[in-house]
């Protein structure tokens, strides 16, 4: 036997050990890669869970179970055109919502938590999926955690019921989608589709997830000039083109049909250039640095304010990573379309609908482009690596070195992002825990009600215009917003007893009334009854409208049933013997109120109107 090859069979053996060692450890870092990235995750959610539990219902979310609870559930409900979102979904979880948790946070907030989480984990399938198992997945998944992008979606239920649904659509979406594109597979082409549906449901804006389909499919895989790529998209994903675009044409037919809201573009009465600066440069480049650290508070929400510091470093850092990834990379650029494409679409959106309203400020409240967070990280990927089973893939270029890509780089710059963004996020949670007074107000009403012996007599007036708009009439109205908080409630149209109403802050007080007319002075004891038993009242001008309320004293020597016209409302009510106020409903045109009562009473001057005021309800401050 040759002695050689023992001693090389003796070395191949202790070399196997080694090679199994080796592949172990490989294994274990793959297997590591899941389990940090799942661990992230988790801390996510623990963060998002102190932000989304300590929130509370804040203005739309009021008018949700105001509708919920006072409208049918049928398809005009869930089709409804809500300040230009069309939210079926959103809609439906309301009303389930409503029926069992109405003015009780917390099943609120575990949806928006659970959704956090769906669009967390699937993220990190995502991205593994896209670029494998790689130490470089956790630092794209840390950024897309920490980032303020989906912040206010996560505290306020509202905005968080349309956003995040569709970053749940975006993430699986595109997973399936890419599954197609890599096996030409219907199955996963359906689940595609099924989940942009999906997001639809719940949000219009999900409709730029198909573009973004599009742009990977164009950029990744097919090969050649403009032309000869559209070719190979109809030739090998015809499928998908039929079924994206059939899809994205239906959608926007209903849109239009069922959006009064919708409008062409007024862009041109709007500032594009400001408000784009505040979008991209203010805004969107600061987060990506951890910002933008400072806020400008505005009523509830805050505006991104960050230091000229902070936007100089993160010019300055998008423009190095941007460079970087061209100077070492074969097909970087490309990486950036499906961001170009949606902030493109965002300040179109803002232009047209939101800014003239607002201004260019708008674009500094980071729930206008929640998706930015998201797509930024997924085209830093595609700028810095392969996007496995892509007809054409982005390389290192040959020769060059990258030593600014290790981990003992990347680890440090990361960990300073998620520590700034974390200090950026909480600043702006306590602020908005701190800012919404929503609780407080509904809970003194709720304990105004309940100390009540009976119902009182309210005014169904509106709760204070910083919960809910009067814009949202009549949800803003105490017989929709109170309708389930603490037992029946009483809206007379006629009252013997003075009106109340609930003050700023939720407190049971007397209505008193500011005075828009009034009965035209008359000596003596004022308006009688004429010999066919009627009084008639001029006012000092006419009255239109709707809302008001009449306050008439008057004296009677006997009890009378009597019928008052106040414009369109016919009051029938008993006027009480002797010296009364009585408070009356009153709307449409008219300058005369008229008491009807019939003849054949002790006398013509049984009845006497001394006073009338008219006026709109408000609220008496209670006395000290």
């Amino acid at each position: 036997m040759d002695p050689h090859a023992v001693d090389d069979r003796s070395r191949s053996e202790q070399a196997r050990p080694g090679m199994a060692e080796r592949l172990w450890a490989s294994l274990l870092r793959e297997r590591g890669v899941v389990l940090a990235g799942s661990a992230m995750v988790l801390a996510q959610l623990g963060f998002r869970a102190w932000a989304t539990l300590g929130s509370w219902f804040y203005f739309d979310d009021l008018a949700f179970m105001s509708q919920a609870m006072n409208r049918p559930f049928d398809l005009h409900y869930l089709f409804q055109s809500y300040g230009g979102h069309l939210m079926p979904a959103g809609f439906a979880a309301a009303a389930a919502l409503t029926a069992v948790s109405a003015y009780t946070w917390w099943p609120w907030a575990l949806l928006l938590l659970a959704l956090q989480a769906l669009s967390g984990f699937g993220m990190l399938r995502l991205l593994v999926s896209m670029f494998g198992r790689r130490p470089l997945v956790l630092a794209l998944l840390a950024g897309y955690l920490c980032y303020v992008f989906t912040l206010s979606a996560g505290i306020w239920w509202a905005a968080g019921i349309n956003q995040l649904p569709m970053l749940v659509a975006l993430t699986f979406g595109l997973h399936a989608f890419l599954d197609h594109l890599r096996s030409l597979r219907i199955r996963p082409l359906v689940v595609a589709l099924l989940w942009t549906v999906a997001g639809l449901a719940f949000y219009e804006k999900t409709l730029l997830v198909i573009g973004v389909y599009a742009i990977v499919a164009m950029a990744y895989f097919t090969s050649g000039d403009t032309p000869a790529r559209l070719r190979q998209l109809w030739s090998t994903y015809r499928w998908a083109v039929v079924g994206f675009s059939a899809l994205g044409v239906a959608y926007l037919a209903l849109y239009v049909a069922l959006s009064p809201d919708f409008a062409a573009s007024q862009g041109g009465d709007n500032p594009w250039g400001l408000l784009t600066w505040n979008l991209v440069m203010v805004s969107f480049a600061s987060a990506l640095v951890g910002g933008p650290l400072r806020w400008e508070s505005v009523g509830m929400g805050s505006l991104a304010d960050p230091s000229y510091v902070v936007q100089v470093a993160a010019w300055a850092a998008l423009a190095g990573l941007v460079h970087h990834c061209v100077t070492t990379r074969t097909s970087s650029i490309r990486a950036w379309l499906p961001l170009a494409f949606t902030m493109a679409c965002t300040a179109a959106l803002l232009v047209s609908n939101r800014a003239g309203a607002v201004g260019p400020s708008i674009a500094r409240e980071y729930r206008y482009q929640p998706e930015s967070g998201a797509l930024f990280v997924i085209g830093a990927g595609l700028a810095l690596l392969p996007l496995l089973g892509a007809v054409e893939q982005n390389q290192r270029r040959q020769g060059l070195v990258a030593p600014w890509e290790r981990t003992r780089y990347v680890a440090p710059v990361v960990a300073v992002v998620v520590a700034l963004a974390t200090v950026s996020a909480t600043t702006y949670v306590r602020s908005w825990h701190h800012a919404n007074r929503t609780r407080d107000y509904l809970d003194n009403v709720r304990a105004a009600l309940r100390a009540a012996p009976e119902p009182p007599p309210l005014v169904d007036a509106g709760i204070p215009q910083d919960l809910l708009w009067s814009y949202r009439y009549p949800e803003n109205t105490y017989s929709h917003v109170f309708r389930r908080l603490a037992g029946p409630l009483r809206f007379p149209t006629a009252s013997h007893e003075p009106l109340q109403m609930f003050d700023d802050d939720g407190r049971l007080v007397t209505a008193s009334l500011t005075t828009a007319r009034s009965m035209v002075a008359t000596a003596g004891c004022g308006y009688r009854s004429d010999g066919a038993g009627d009084v008639e009242i001029p006012l000092d001008g006419p009255v239109l409208g709707s809302n008001w309320w009449i306050a008439l004293t008057y004296r009677s020597r006997e009890a009378v049933d009597a019928e008052v016209v106040t414009g369109d409302l016919r009051h029938r009510l008993t006027l009480a013997e002797g010296r009364h106020t009585v408070y009356l409903s009153a709307e449409g045109e008219f300058h005369t109120v008229v008491i009807h009562h019939g003849a054949g009473h002790s006398s013509t001057d049984g009845l006497c109107v001394s006073a009338l005021t008219l006026g709109l309800p408000t609220a008496t401050p209670p006395t000290s």
